[in-house]
């Protein structure tokens, strides 16, 4: 054991850069993990729940999408058993500083508005009045009797509560009435809370609630999970970002010991000379690369706390981010780094193991290199000596490639979105204008007053308005399909572009997407059942849009039934006679409608809080990617120093000036990462075009590459070449020929 920490304190640099590579691919495990936890337990418990049962509409996706009509609480409270029925609105909306702002709707006085216990002011009582969470509040830099203005409408707080749950202090609590009017609404809640008399059978007051409608479900308040149906997608996603870190980690830790390894060689050879065994050499390389990975893993156990709290206190955003910590996440992280000290020191264990005692001894420090080959002869003397370098050398372009790879696949994967949003918006056309609510959260989220585009089509510079719904339809058959509504005699009909059949005429009947036809192996004259209602397939369309083409279009009031969605729609699509017109009708319709917003529908996913929130986490894996890849970079290059120092010893008694040796290496790391640049592009296009062919991820993604991704991927590796070379390249210009011609 001794040997390991000398062979490792000797090289304190790299070594401390080899622990700083798999501590952050750590600490991406760690702290993403428990925000994935975290949001789902936070979110879970954000419904305030303080009575007995929850009836919220079956098969929503989520409660944010549950619409249940309000009589449905008189027929609930006649129920035997029932005491009492507290209607309830929960939605996300967008507030200044606070981007996720959680909208609570009871009446006053209920059972369940008294859950948000009131430690400033007092409890709302009337309309146009809010009570605001803490983090709210602290967010917001507003008080008891400061204005929130909510889609430009004005509301007085009243009271500020806690309730010791982030998300739910990270919004408000207002009137029933207000909360339908805020969320689109009308006349329709998103569940119901339902107390229970004394004495009472819960599952037999649970079955008679169900009798009363098939399109209910009913839950111990105890029992709900709101994050059940989305807890894989989000664990998924987290893992997948820490994957990036972790591959590049490991490929970092296997170039830093294969280069060990190779300046080591007469080092192995003695050992070997003098009787070690190759089990003994073997387990001294993976001892070091195990010493390594458990620092990295303690290490980054304490970076991803870290990083986890530090979310956590980002304003406005902070409660959704919030992380939970169990012993799980621990282990994993843990079991995370070990596995890369395994797998990371087994290639180098095993060419160590291998050396041939005499073969050893003989080496010349940098001498001992791959033979150059024919193409050795050509080129730079920067690109010679990465040549005869080339097992590390490919080594560690692969870690900085999947760097690379991730920008290049989260280019194509906005770009694509961006793109497949753009035409749903219709922007095909010159002169298209899209209308959705103002400050929505979530554009799937967006509800505005079917009469809005009565009023819009009476503008004489309007040439016709399309309103569209949208929405999702969540079953065992179909977990996730997606439904549109749209009259077939209004405008937008025209992108959807008929293959087989005809149009939608009468209710039950719906035009399906190709892809979803050819999925569920169905054609024109088969059924098919959306919340146990039977429609009849009468037309297939292709918009090459892969989320429309893999799900279904029924005629508008049908969808709005179907959804719950009462008189109100997901957008308006709206086109002008004049497109030089366009930018002047937008400000109308913006001044006339204050709880909508209109975009060019060439800018409209660009203008959505959805692509503004992906792109501030593709930033930050951007970072991670940057960060973790400038790593392998320096320790590249610091790890090549060491080994050349003769060699560089040499070259600066043959007259070679410091600047020229600084220059050589800067020149090294730059083609090192230009080549990893092109690797990773090529790598990044493969993966996501594949990815996209899967089943269930077809359906939503689409790839689409510019040009500015790929200059940003050959910028970022390029800055990454110089900052990671900067350093190795200072410490070879400082060597002093006589001491550099010493080294062993």
């Amino acid at each position: 054991m001794d040997i390991i920490f000398r062979n490792l304190w000797r090289r304190a640099t790299r070594s401390l850069l080899t622990i700083l590579g798999i501590a952050i691919g750590v600490a991406a495990v760690v702290s993403l993990g428990a925000m994935a936890q975290g949001i789902v337990a936070n979110y879970s418990n954000a419904l305030g729940l303080g009575n007995d049962l929850l009836v919220i509409q079956a098969n929503a996706y989520d409660v944010v999408f549950s619409s249940l009509n309000e009589e449905m609480g008189e027929r609930i409270q006649g129920v035997p058993g029932v005491a009492h029925v507290d209607a309830g609105v929960f939605g996300w909306i967008n507030v200044d500083a606070v981007p996720y702002f959680l909208i609570f709707g009871y009446d006053p006085g209920s059972l369940a508005i008294q859950h948000y216990r009131i430690v400033e002011g007092k409890p709302v009582t009337g309309p146009r009045q809010i009570a605001i969470g803490r983090r709210a509040a602290d967010a917001l830099k507003l008080g008891v009797d400061d204005t929130l203005r909510i889609y430009g409408a004005p509301y007085r707080i009243v009271g500020i509560y806690e309730t010791g749950q982030g998300m739910e202090e990270s919004g408000g609590v207002v009137t029933l009435e207000d909360a339908q009017t805020i969320t689109q609404k009308q006349r329709q809640v998103s569940l119901f809370q339902v107390g229970l008399q004394r004495g009472t059978d819960p599952d037999l007051v649970m079955q008679r609630i169900t009798n009363l409608d098939r399109g209910l479900t009913v839950t111990r308040s105890s029992d709900y999970d709101a994050g059940e149906q989305w807890t894989t997608y989000l664990q998924g996603f987290a893992w997948g970002i820490a994957a990036i870190a972790i591959l590049i980690g490991g490929l970092g830790m296997m170039s830093a010991l294969v280069m060990s390894v190779l300046e080591r060689t007469r080092e192995i050879g003695t050992l070997r000379a003098v009787g070690w065994s190759r089990g003994m050499i073997t387990r001294m390389i993976l001892g070091e690369a195990l010493t390594l990975s458990a620092t990295g893993g303690l290490l980054g156990l304490v970076m991803g706390v870290g990083l986890a709290w530090l979310a956590a206190q980002v304003p406005g955003a902070g409660a959704f981010l919030e992380g939970s910590f169990s012993p799980s996440i621990f282990a994993q992280g843990m079991a995370t780094a070990l596995g890369l000290g395994l797998v990371g020191g087994a290639y180098p264990a095993w060419t160590a193991a291998g050396l041939q005692p005499v073969e050893a001894l003989r080496y010349e420090g940098g001498g001992a290199t791959q033979t150059g080959g024919w193409l050795a002869r050509y080129g730079s003397q920067s690109f010679r000596n990465l040549w005869r370098r080339r097992t590390r050398t490919l080594i560690s372009v692969s870690g900085i490639a999947i760097g690379v790879a991730t920008l290049v696949m989260l280019g194509g994967l906005i770009e694509g979105m961006i793109g497949q949003l753009n035409r749903l918006a219709g922007s095909g056309g010159a002169g298209s204008l899209t209308v959705m609510q103002r400050d929505v959260a979530d554009m799937s989220l967006s509800t505005l007053d079917e009469r809005i585009a009565d009023q819009i089509r009476s503008m004489p510079q309007v040439k016709s308005v399309s309103p569209f719904v949208l929405g999702v339809v969540s079953s065992p058959e179909l977990p996730l399909f997606l439904v549109a509504g749209l009259d077939p005699n209004h405008a937008a009909i025209e992108h959807y572009k008929l293959v087989e059949g005809r149009y939608v005429q009468r209710p039950y009947e719906i035009v399906l997407g190709k892809v979803a036809a050819d999925n569920f192996k169905v054609g024109v004259g088969d059924t098919i059942a959306l919340y146990d209602n039977r429609y009849r397939i009468v037309g297939i369309v292709q918009t090459g849009v892969s989320f429309e083409d893999s799900g279904g279009m029924l005629a508008m009031r049908e969808a709005q039934r179907l959804l719950n969605r009462g008189r109100t729609v997901t957008f308006i699509f709206v086109d002008v006679h004049d497109p030089s017109q366009a930018p002047a009708v937008l400000a109308a319709i913006d001044r006339r409608f204050p709880e909508a917003r209109t975009s060019l529908s060439s800018q409209f996913a660009q203008d959505t809080a959805d692509i503004a929130t992906t792109m501030a986490m593709t930033d930050a894996i951007r970072v991670l990617a940057m960060l973790v890849g400038g790593i392998v970079v320096a320790n590249t290059m610091i790890m090549s120093v060491y080994e050349r120092t003769r060699e560089i010893g040499t070259l600066r008694a043959m007259g070679w000036s410091a600047g020229r040796i600084l220059g050589q290496i800067v020149q090294e790391s730059l083609y090192l990462c230009l080549l990893a640049a092109v690797m990773g592009s090529l790598l990044g296009v493969l993966l996501l075009t594949l990815v996209a062919q899967l089943p269930g991820i077809a359906q939503f993604l689409t790839p689409s590459w510019t040009l500015d991704t790929f200059v940003l991927a050959f910028g970022v590796a390029l800055i990454l070449g110089l900052l990671g070379g900067i350093y190795p390249a200072w410490r070879a210009s400082r060597l002093e020929p006589v001491e550099a011609l010493r080294y062993e």
